[in-house]
């Protein structure tokens, strides 16, 4: 199984109001819309003085052959989240109020099942089948997954700068 990173440690930084159900649903739409499988690796939550504190790692993935898999790296950080009521066209509303960090990592994992890594000799054919033949497709592939990634980004974005407007 080999990791070919095309896009590394990108970050988006947010602190003010935001609804944590609202980015959930926006992050499940994303990967229904883009054919990805949400793979969640970790949900931690716990309370502290400060407020609540969310950890999410998710991984999602979308197999496009039987050599090759896109994947996304997504680690959650949300802290000092408390409830707040708002009111909005004369209705109350509760939203939460906290620092939120979110970390993008994307690369092509190759060879997912491991079946060209059990001698050397597969091993040998398969890096020059990546080198010459694959070469373009992988090329479209990564093209593929950072398009992805940075829509992605672009609507976490667009959905947390429509807090800090009302």
């Amino acid at each position: 199984m080999i990791k070919d990173y095309v896009l590394h440690d990108e970050f988006i930084e947010y602190s003010g109001p935001f609804e944590i159900k609202e980015l959930y649903k926006l992050l499940n739409a994303y990967f229904r819309t883009y054919h990805y499988a949400r793979n969640e690796k970790k949900h931690f939550e716990k309370k502290t003085e400060e407020g609540r504190v969310i950890e999410l790692e998710l991984e999602p993935l979308k197999t496009v052959s039987d050599y090759i898999s896109l994947r996304m790296g997504i680690d959650i950080a949300i802290t000092n989240i408390k409830d707040i009521s708002i009111e909005i066209k004369g209705q109350k509303q509760t939203l939460q109020q906290g620092d939120v960090s979110i970390r993008f990592r994307s690369f092509i994992l190759k060879d997912y099942a491991e079946t060209w890594e059990s001698n050397p000799f597969l091993m040998f054919i398969r890096a020059v089948v990546d080198k010459f033949i694959y070469k373009t497709h992988i090329g479209e592939f990564s093209d593929e997954l950072v398009d992805d990634t940075k829509n992605l980004q672009l609507q976490i974005k667009s959905f947390l700068n429509l807090y800090t407007r009302r």
